[in-house]
């Protein structure tokens, strides 16, 4: 086991200690031989599980092109550090899909004992959280049966990955690779998942989720279920660690999903104000305008979007809304809507540049005050574990979301020509996705298939003077505008 170390941390208005892991001692340093084979490549740290059985978590190798600021290197490092067996572990009790929520717990109130704090309070569900001093992160691994909703760990490190490759404003939450005993996992948590959401009809899809995770880790299932879930022949279950965070849109950004689940929702998502100024010709100003009063025709929509909305609100959620567009359908994800989430955050224009920082209040902090900031809500996919798979319903793709636009990103059309012509050619980036990033030639070559074709599609629309690459929301409120050439060839960067 890691040392740990003591510390304090302020919670409630009371000094209390807790455990947390110190640095981890071992970065892939054991012998040839005794660390589990893992399906990533990357910066591995290692822990002993109680069984002997040596874990991993890996910040996975950079894609090529990327760009990871300091605070996504710090998280990486932060979520390797958590040693599994000094934190408690608890079974995710709501919405469809299992999950283990990580909580740092008082010392004084449990003892250093995180078997006590699982007994007493992961029955809570989200409640859990208010007996704990922290979530630090929370574990999701593959399910995917006949009865189960459908994740994909390996999709949430891919959507991380693609997401500072195109340099999203949209936010995608850094994702590591981690392994974890299953037998150590079975018992602290996907026992107890089975236990409190058995018998619940609102918690049917969960439930059989969780029955499904606990046959995977008794070693029962297909040997395609356990290959996609387990690791060390068997021994281990393996995930991505990530952390979620922001509130829910309601109908202004997820649509109002009338139309029921599927395409029907999928459609209600293109009749949103960002989606339809995408979709109108003209000048950005004039497009958001259009958009809100289109969408507000429909009375379900003119409930949830004030008709004095902000034009710089709408420029900026144009271009997260494209942003999500394109990584869906790149990454063929089939449960975007309804899953899209928000920050406040200020913006401001310092130097010629873009500034931001997040907002906690109406008012702005004294010293940003002279730059007259705005308050926008900058959008964040949390919920990217049902995508690269094959066999999942593509959305975005199926729905058409790609066609008719008529504003574009000129950075993110540049980035993705780029891409396209990287994975046509077999170059680094395909070379990443079947290397370091753990995908098979199925997956690595729909994903080139579809950058391909959705390149294609915009480049024509491009050259036909139907899309223009003005949709600089930066640029739209005095910023220097981006750098990146607004004609249809393709630049080296």
């Amino acid at each position: 086991m890691l040392r740990l170390s003591r510390m304090k941390t302020e919670h409630s208005n009371m000094t209390k200690t807790f455990f947390r892991p110190a640095l981890p001692i071992a970065l892939s340093m054991l012998a040839a031989g005794q660390v589990a084979a893992a399906p990533v490549q990357g910066e591995a740290v290692s822990f002993s599980s109680p069984g002997g059985l040596t874990e991993q978590c890996i910040r996975i190798q950079a894609m090529p092109g990327a760009d990871f600021s300091k605070h996504d290197r710090k998280t990486e490092e932060t979520y390797c550090a958590l040693d599994l067996y000094r934190l408690a572990l608890c079974p995710k009790l709501w919405s469809t899909s299992p999950g283990t929520i990580l909580y740092e717990i008082a010392l004084e109130n449990w003892g250093g004992d995180p078997a006590g704090f699982e007994q007493a309070s992961c029955s809570a569900g989200h409640h859990a959280r208010d007996e704990a001093l922290d979530k630090p992160a929370t574990f999701k691994m593959s399910v995917n049966d006949r009865d189960t909703s459908a994740t994909y760990a390996p999709s949430a490190w891919i959507y991380y990955h693609f997401s500072r490759y195109f340099d999203t404003n949209v936010y995608v939450p850094v994702a590591v690779y981690r392994s974890m005993e299953a037998a150590q996992h079975n018992r602290r948590v996907t026992r107890r998942g089975v236990g409190l959401t058995e018998g619940h009809r609102n918690l049917r899809m969960l439930a059989a989720g969780w029955r499904f995770v606990d046959e995977l880790e008794r070693g029962e299932g297909s040997a395609g279920a356990r290959a996609a879930a387990l690791t060390d022949e068997g021994r281990q279950v393996y995930g991505v660690l990530l952390d979620n965070k922001g509130d829910r849109y309601g109908p202004e950004i997820n649509g109002t999903r009338e139309s029921g689940w599927g395409s029907g929702q999928n459609h209600d998502f293109q009749l949103t104000a960002p989606f339809i100024a995408l979709r109108t010709a003209g000048a950005l100003q004039e497009a958001a305008s259009h958009g809100v009063h289109q969408a507000r025709t429909n009375p379900r929509m003119a409930k949830a979007l004030p008709a004095d909305i902000s034009t710089t609100q709408v420029v900026f959620w144009m271009r997260d809304v494209l942003e999500i567009v394109l990584l869906d359908y790149l990454l063929g994800q089939q449960d975007r809507i309804g899953n899209i989430d928000y920050n406040w955050r200020w913006f401001w224009v310092e130097d010629g540049k873009l500034e931001s920082k997040s907002a906690h209040g109406h008012e702005p902090p004294d010293e940003i005050r002279a730059f007259d900031p705005v308050r926008l809500r900058r959008s964040a996919i949390n919920d990217n574990d049902a995508g690269v798979r094959s066999g999942y319903a593509n959305f975005a793709r199926r729905t058409g979301m790609l066609d008719g636009l008529r504003h574009f990103h000129p950075g993110l059309y540049q980035r993705l020509g780029r891409l396209a012509a990287d994975l046509a050619e077999g170059g680094p980036i395909y070379a990443w996705l079947t290397g370091p990033a753990g995908l098979g030639t199925r997956e690595a070559d729909a994903i080139k298939q579809r950058a391909v074709e959705a390149f294609e599609k915009l480049g024509g629309d491009c050259r036909s003077g139907q899309l223009a690459l003005d949709l600089d929301p930066a640029a739209f409120i005095g910023a220097e505008p981006d750098p990146s050439p607004r004609n249809c060839d393709i630049t080296p960067p």
